[in-house]
C-alpha cells in the first residue's frame, strides 16, 4: 500500500487494551502527547472497546476526548458526556437465552451485560478477577438464564486459553448466524448482535461525523480488532498484535501499545 492519504485522516479509532494500554492499564506520557497532537490538529480521536461502555469512559476523561466512544465490541456507540445514544445492537432475548443455556451446560463463568451493567451468578474467582481489571462491580444475581429476561448488550465466556482455542470453533458454527462471536483477550469468547462489530461501529460513527472512510484510522491487537482495521481507511496493528490481526493490517507499528499508537499518529496523521 502507498500511503499517500498521510495528513488527511479525520478520525481514529483505538482498542483500549494492549494498544492504548499495556499490562499496567495506564494511558503513557508519549501516547498522551501523540492524541492531544493529533486533536490539535483537528483530528478526531475515539475509543473502541470490548469493554463496558463505563469502563471506557475513565479512560476518554484522562484524555478529554469528546467524540463518541465504541463499546462492547461495537454493539454500543455512546457519548461519554451527554450520554446520547447513537447506536445500541443488543443479541435478541430467544438467541441469548439460547447460547447462555449452552455455555451454562459447559461449566465456565459467564458475564452477562444489560444496561451497561454486569451480572455474574457468583462472585468467584473470575468475577473477582474480571472486575479488577475493567474496575467495575459484578451484580451476583445466582442462575443467569432464569435472571435474563431482556435482551443482553453482550455475553462473555471466560475460560483458559487453550480451552477457548478448542471451543471457538465449535461455537462458531454452532450460534455464528445467531450472534457475532469473537475473541478478545486469550481467555475471552465474546458474542454480540449478529452485525455488532468495530467496525460496523466505526462506519456508522463516521457516518454521523461526516467522515470517509478513507479519512479512518483504526489500532488494534486482537481479533475483536480485524473488523474495524478492515473498515479503515489505514489499518495499524501495534507490535504487541496477534498475528491475525497483522496480516489484516495495513501497517504493522514497531511499537508495542501506546508506543504502537503514537508511532501511527505520528506517522499518518501528523506526517511525522
Amino acid at each position: 500500500m502507498t500511503y499517500s492519504r498521510i495528513g488527511r485522516i479525520r478520525l481514529v479509532a483505538i482498542d483500549v487494551d494492549y494498544t492504548l494500554i499495556g499490562s499496567d492499564m495506564k494511558i503513557s506520557g508519549t501516547t498522551k502527547q501523540a492524541i492531544n497532537a493529533a486533536v490539535d490538529a483537528g483530528c478526531q480521536i475515539t475509543l473502541a472497546s470490548g469493554r463496558m461502555h463505563r469502563s471506557v469512559v475513565p479512560f476518554a476523561e484522562e484524555l478529554g476526548l469528546d467524540v463518541p466512544l465504541i463499546s462492547y465490541d461495537g454493539a454500543l456507540v455512546k457519548s461519554a458526556k451527554t450520554q446520547r445514544i447513537y447506536s445500541h445492537r443488543p443479541i435478541p432475548l430467544e438467541d441469548a437465552k439460547e447460547i447462555l443455556a449452552h455455555l451454562e451446560s459447559l461449566g465456565f463463568h459467564i458475564n452477562v451485560y444489560i444496561d451497561d451493567e454486569l451480572y455474574v451468578e457468583s462472585l468467584n474467582e473470575h468475577a473477582r478477577r474480571y472486575m479488577n481489571h475493567v474496575k467495575v462491580v459484578a451484580n451476583p444475581v445466582g442462575n443467569l438464564s432464569k435472571f435474563m429476561d431482556r435482551p443482553p448488550t453482550k455475553l462473555l465466556m471466560l475460560a483458559e486459553p487453550e480451552i477457548v482455542d478448542s471451543l471457538l470453533p465449535e461455537l462458531e458454527r454452532r450460534f455464528g448466524r445467531k450472534a457475532h462471536i469473537v475473541r478478545s483477550l486469550p481467555e475471552y469468547i465474546e458474542f454480540t448482535e449478529r452485525d455488532a462489530t468495530k467496525g460496523s461501529a466505526l462506519e456508522l460513527l463516521a457516518g454521523q461525523l461526516g467522515i470517509s472512510r478513507d479519512e479512518v484510522m483504526a489500532i488494534g491487537d486482537s481479533d475483536n480488532d480485524i473488523s474495524m482495521l478492515s473498515y479503515a481507511g489505514i489499518g495499524v496493528a501495534v507490535g504487541n498484535a496477534r498475528d491475525s490481526v497483522k496480516a489484516a493490517a495495513d501497517y504493522i507499528a514497531d511499537g508495542e501499545n501506546g508506543a504502537g499508537v503514537a508511532e501511527a499518529i505520528y506517522r499518518f496523521v501528523l506526517g511525522r
